[in-house]
């Protein structure tokens, strides 16, 4: 038989869906592993999230190699060891994957993916869940109390050969199968059964963009909300337009976004809303169409605050140096009439005050004088002025 193609956008489907799916029935703690021999540049070749029940809790792949937990399991209180040993173990799984992918030679591409865990059953007993996919398609399961994979496909021979080969495999595997799992996962309820309810509402947009000439396309987004079950539906003047075509999907912490667009006539955009229903709303809502005015508002205020800060500083920085070295221009015209025997701007001053106040140039050493010596001190700093020879300082 044939290895199939893999199909990126079904194999990211049937991760999502089967922890969805168990989770009806049982609670279940379930790891999805992923292993491609051909990732593109910068992408991990091994990538791992774990579920309790229909929401993701942890997420591991080989670029960071740490298993992080996600969701509102971030606030989890537990053990300072939990994670450590996480990692421990899904750097196994990591190794035990690019291995039989090695195995399995220069076929491919190949997409080697496991669905291991357990889930409680009506009675609390633990059932061990261990399948594995190559490509999209099943084809191969472990029995951890037989220790064997088993498989109709050829290429379960050479993986379960390869793997029968590393030292330990089938007893980690049946211990981790067998008692690591069921102790996490009653652990997990333990500490966290309260996160089974978290939910989060969705942040909104609704926004229209060109279409084909004569037409818009209206797109209503949700951001960040849990539980992912989310329904959009256009309305038209408050009647049903459709439900539109678009996407739905996890985020990487552990929260779910989804789209929708429909294609509507020019001019007739503002006519539109999106209805929105989820949990985590008290009621449906109504999202209102996003203006271009409304969604350039934000750009525009940044712009002008970071101009009206630009002229702030500059202004503040000019009147600190002005402060640390006094009037600009002071000094200068000071050492020019030191050198050619003028008046500084400061004598004219003084002279026009005194003058206009009836005070002659020469003479006694009246109150007015006292005052007008003060104000020549005042204006040049104190410092004692360099008069040429023959010239008399003005009184």
């Amino acid at each position: 038989m044939g290895v199939p193609r893999p199909q990126p956008w079904g194999l990211g489907f049937l991760l999502f869906l089967l922890p969805t799916l168990r989770a009806e029935s049982h609670l279940s703690l379930l790891y999805h592993l992923t292993a491609v021999s051909s990732p593109a540049p910068g992408t991990p070749a091994f990538w791992v999230s774990g579920w309790l029940g229909p929401q993701q809790y942890l997420s591991y792949n080989n670029l960071r190699a740490q298993a992080e937990p996600c969701g509102a399991w971030v606030w989890e209180n537990q053990v300072s060891w939990y994670w450590e040993k996480e990692t421990t173990d899904l750097r196994n799984k990591q190794e035990l994957f690019l291995e039989a992918l090695k195995a399995l030679g220069e076929g491919g591409p190949y997409t080697l993916q496991g669905l291991l865990g357990c889930e409680l059953g009506p009675d609390n007993a633990s059932v061990p869940v261990a399948k594995f996919a190559l490509n999209g398609e099943d084809f191969m399961d472990f029995d951890p109390k037989l220790g064997t994979w088993s498989g109709e496909w050829p290429e379960t021979e050479t993986i379960s050969k390869r793997w029968m080969q590393e030292a330990g495999a089938v007893s980690k595997e049946r211990t981790f199968l067998l008692n690591s799992c069921p102790q996490r996962l009653l652990g997990h309820l333990e500490r966290g059964r309260g996160n089974l309810e978290w939910k989060e509402p969705p942040s909104m947009r609704l926004k229209a963009r060109p279409g084909s000439p004569g037409f818009s396309v209206l797109t209503c987004s949700a951001f960040s909300f849990y539980p992912p079950e989310l329904q959009l539906r256009f309305l038209r003047n408050g009647l049903a337009a459709g439900s539109g075509e678009g996407d739905f999907g996890p985020n990487g912490d552990g929260s779910f976004h989804a789209w929708s667009s429909l294609t509507v006539k020019s001019g007739d955009e503002h006519h539109y809303r999106c209805l929105v229903q989820h949990a985590g709303l008290p009621q449906p809502l109504t999202v209102e169409l996003e203006s271009p005015a409304k969604s350039s508002m934000p750009v525009v205020g940044i712009v002008i605050g970071l101009l009206l800060l630009t002229a702030a500083a500059a202004g503040g920085a000019l009147l600190w140096r002005r402060m640390r070295k006094g009037l600009p221009g002071v000094e200068q015209e000071e050492g020019r009439a030191s050198e050619t025997g003028t008046e500084t701007p400061e004598e004219r001053v003084t002279q026009s005050w005194a003058g206009g106040r009836g005070v002659g140039g020469g003479g006694g050493g009246t109150d007015v004088d006292r005052k007008e010596q003060r104000l020549r001190e005042v204006g040049t700093g104190g410092r004692k002025r360099r008069l040429r020879a023959g010239q008399k300082p003005v009184e």
